[in-house]
C-alpha cells in the first residue's frame, strides 16, 4: 500500500519541480516564435542594437531545467537571446535547494546575422 501512495507523490513532485514561469512583457508586439535552438543565453550586452521585450523567470531545483524553460519561453515570445546579469540566479527560501533564474528576453533590431 505504501508503494501505491509513494508513486503518485513522486510524480506530483517531479511535475512541480519547475514552477510556473513568470513573464513580464515590456513590449506588447506579437512576434512569430523562434526555434529554441536559436535562442542564446548571453552574459554581456551584445554589440548589435537590441530591444528588451520581456523579463522571464522560472524556479527549479535543477538549474538545467530552469535554463531550458527560460529558453523555451524566450522562443515562444519571438526572442533572439536571453541577457543574464549578476542577479539572474538566486536561491528561493532559506533552507531550499530551489533556485530562481531570471533574464531579459531580447530581440535584435538590426538585420545583420552576427552578434
Amino acid at each position: 500500500m505504501n508503494r501505491m501512495i509513494a508513486l503518485p507523490i513522486a510524480v506530483a513532485l517531479a511535475a512541480t519541480a519547475c514552477a510556473n514561469p513568470d513573464i513580464l512583457r515590456l513590449d506588447p508586439t506579437l512576434r512569430p516564435a523562434t526555434a529554441p535552438s536559436t535562442v542564446h543565453l548571453i552574459a554581456q550586452e551584445p554589440v548589435r542594437p537590441y530591444a528588451v521585450i520581456a523579463i522571464v523567470s522560472t524556479q527549479s531545483i535543477q538549474i538545467e531545467r530552469a535554463r531550458r524553460e527560460l529558453i523555451k519561453l524566450a522562443a515562444q515570445l519571438g526572442g533572439h537571446a536571453i541577457l543574464l546579469d549578476n542577479s539572474s540566479l538566486s536561491r528561493i527560501g532559506n533552507d531550499s535547494n530551489e533556485q530562481q533564474l531570471t533574464g531579459k528576453v531580447i530581440v535584435y533590431t538590426d538585420s545583420t546575422g552576427s552578434n
